[in-house]
């Protein structure tokens, strides 16, 4: 629990200064003067991603799919149908490579030339190419930056996610409500073996913001970008 704190408060310690973001710019979390959260699914679409729709399709919630270019090309019908439901989705690379302990000579172009493909394997499905970017593992170093900056991406990292950790889901539950807060960014996931324990946060998550008058919103709407 205690590296998780400091894990969230690393990437709190990331907020913009609030003007439009743009391309290359890193944030974990949005603007603070609205009772809104986002909510975010990464590694998709997975075989369960329309689980999730459903959920959110009850609380009436719009989120956001950060998915992988190798995904979409596997499901492109559930990703289109993501689309069609009012979610934004971004990309999360191609096939989740970890860039963390990579060298820029080295991954540079590597990174940007995979940038570039999910990106329009995403556009191709969808219809919308891609504004904003979250890395594998939330990889950020200066060139990572770069690369994104040319790849004309956002970087979004999150203020709280804790889903894959081997607590139990009753403590995790509360760990997630107690990180609702005004411009929260919330990480899960939809794609990977543990959706059953992702839907219950989620849940609980979307009740919790429904109790205490939180609108759920996509990263975009949360950050002030046009979809």
């Amino acid at each position: 629990m205690t590296l998780l704190l400091a894990s969230a408060a690393f990437w709190l310690s990331l907020q913009p200064a609030w003007g439009q973001p743009k391309p290359g710019d890193l944030l974990a979390y949005g603007p603070r003067k609205e009772k809104r959260i986002a909510l975010t699914f990464d590694d998709g679409p997975g075989p369960h991603t329309e689980k999730f729709l459903e959920l959110l399709d009850r609380y009436q919630a719009k989120a956001t799919f950060f998915m992988l270019g190798d995904q979409v090309q596997k499901r492109s019908k559930i990703a289109k149908r993501v689309s069609e439901k009012g979610h934004e989705i971004g990309s999360h690379t191609m096939w989740h490579v970890s860039y963390r302990t990579r060298q820029p000579h080295e991954a540079k172009k590597e990174l940007l030339d995979d940038l570039n493909e999910s990106s329009k394997i995403i556009e191709r499905s969808v219809g919308i190419r891609p504004t904003i970017l979250r890395m594998p593992k939330g990889a950020d170093r200066p060139w990572i930056r770069d690369a994104a900056k040319e790849a004309g991406l956002i970087l979004v990292n999150w203020s709280y996610g804790a889903d894959w950790s081997g607590e139990p889901v009753e403590r995790l539950k509360e760990s997630y409500k107690r990180a609702i807060h005004p411009g929260a960014i919330l990480l899960l996931h939809d794609g990977w073996g543990r959706t059953d324990k992702s839907l219950i946060l989620a849940e609980a998550v979307l009740q919790a913001a429904k109790e205490e008058g939180y609108e759920v919103v996509p990263v975009g709407t949360l950050i002030g970008l046009e979809r």
